[in-house]
């Protein structure tokens, strides 16, 4: 049988055995026997001998904000290595018409990205633009 070593309402271990708990263990351990096909797992709360998984963290709007903000760094970071010395060759007119789309397409893409914290759902909901095919 599993059961579950309990610690200020929380599972703390699981332990399996054939034998009897109460004689393998300080009798100042709290186990409770875990009922057969409950994945229960360490973190999981226990009160009066019922168990339940533990509620997901939500993270807050500043913790969304903050993770967003570096996701869409990386992204600018990313689409400015794939155009390195295209905008004042763009300025110039150096660039063949192929590097002139390929350099707007990330134009649209860079400015999408700065404008994400724009968007009505920012920053639980975010619409990320889709960086172009090249």
């Amino acid at each position: 049988m599993m059961y579950a070593r309990i610690e200020n309402g929380r599972v703390i271990e699981l332990f399996e055995t054939d034998g009897d708990i109460t004689e393998m263990f300080h009798p100042s351990l709290i186990w409770v026997g875990v009922p057969e096909g409950l994945g229960v797992a360490q973190g999981w709360s226990c009160l009066d001998g019922v168990f339940s998984a533990p509620l997901p963290v939500v993270p807050t709007v500043e913790e969304l904000k903050t993770a967003a903000m570096a996701r869409r760094n990386l992204l600018l970071a990313a689409a400015n290595d794939a155009t390195a010395g295209m905008a004042d060759a763009y300025i110039a007119g150096l660039l063949d018409m192929t590097d002139t789309v390929r350099f707007k397409a990330f134009a649209t893409y860079k400015l999408a990205l700065n404008k994400i914290d724009q968007q009505s759902g920012f920053p639980a909901t975010i619409s990320w633009p889709e960086p172009p095919g090249y």
